[in-house]
């Protein structure tokens, strides 16, 4: 659908265009790298909109999010589960439906688009738990409350790009290649199993009283500095190998364009924070390349 794909190429645009532009890069900016953001200062419309109070804790904000995309993408499950037995869409695909023609005959789930939306769900499920259970956030780790806002944004678009493109909105005519749900679960288990993996070497550095942050080692920490933003690429390059459609790639495309950003800010801001942290030889988010 062209309104989903609409809304990932204008948060690629914003992102890009806050590289050159201090105000957007300040906004964007979020946990360790916020303490760099000019809270409060400059002139009148900047410090209007970048006051102390439209700040918020970062784990108030991963939390948010998160958990605002598993229940929306276990609401769109039920509606997925509902619409295929009955034919009849509720709250959210009846929206759906506003933008496109109505169906013919019964709608069908498609195994594809449907191994996409469930493994969103446990992704949404182990985020959330890593959120509340294995994260140890700094006290003054903050992030502006545009990037809590652009985060449920893009969860809401991604939620919604395997059912739009084909998607299960109309009968649909089988793919008969089932051979993409093979290497595209194993790059989501391989995505996932890592990123959880690296979450855990971020929290055992902050085990004492102040979590001071520290200079993290093991697992994918060896080639580069932001292994988990490389974990998150991948799983949603897994989401786009298995559905095959245009949207889904264009989802990845905004994942990696945010990340390969944050992820080389973080690497700089570990170059300037450790003395001697070049000497690793780690590349930011991309082994052997950025």
């Amino acid at each position: 659908m062209l309104v989903v794909r609409a809304g990932f190429w204008g948060m690629i645009t914003l992102c890009w265009v806050s590289v050159f532009i201090p105000v957007l890069r300040n906004f964007s900016r979020y946990g360790k790298l916020a303490s760099g953001a000019e809270v409060g200062n400059g002139r009148r419309a900047m410090k209007l909109f970048n006051h102390p109070a439209l700040y918020i804790p970062s784990s108030l904000g991963f939390k948010l999010f998160y958990t605002w995309l598993l229940i929306f993408n276990s609401l769109l499950l039920v509606e997925v589960s509902y619409l295929s037995y009955s034919g009849k869409p509720l709250c959210i695909l009846a929206i759906l439906y506003a933008f496109d023609q109505p169906c013919s005959a019964q709608p069908q789930l498609e195994i594809h688009s449907l191994t996409v939306s469930v493994l969103l769900e446990f992704h949404a499920v182990r985020r959330v738990y890593e959120c509340w259970k294995v994260h140890r956030f700094s006290g003054t780790s903050m992030q502006h409350v545009t990037v809590s806002a652009g985060g449920i944004a893009f969860y809401i678009l991604a939620a919604l790009s395997p059912l739009v493109d084909p998607g299960v909105i109309c009968p649909l005519v089988p793919r008969g290649k089932l051979w993409p749900l093979v290497p595209g679960i194993l790059l989501f288990l391989v995505g996932s199993y890592h990123q959880h993996k690296c979450h855990k070497i971020l929290a055992q550095l902050r085990r004492g009283p102040e979590r001071r942050y520290g200079v993290p080692f093991g697992d994918w920490f060896q080639i580069v500095s932001c292994p988990h933003y490389l974990s998150e690429i991948i799983i949603y390059a897994s989401f786009a190998v298995i559905s095959e459609t245009a949207t889904q790639w264009v989802c990845v495309l905004w994942v990696a364009s945010n990340l390969v950003i944050t992820g080389l800010r973080t690497h700089h801001w570990y170059i300037k924070k450790f003395p001697g942290y070049q000497s690793l030889g780690r590349k930011a988010i991309i082994p052997f390349l950025i």
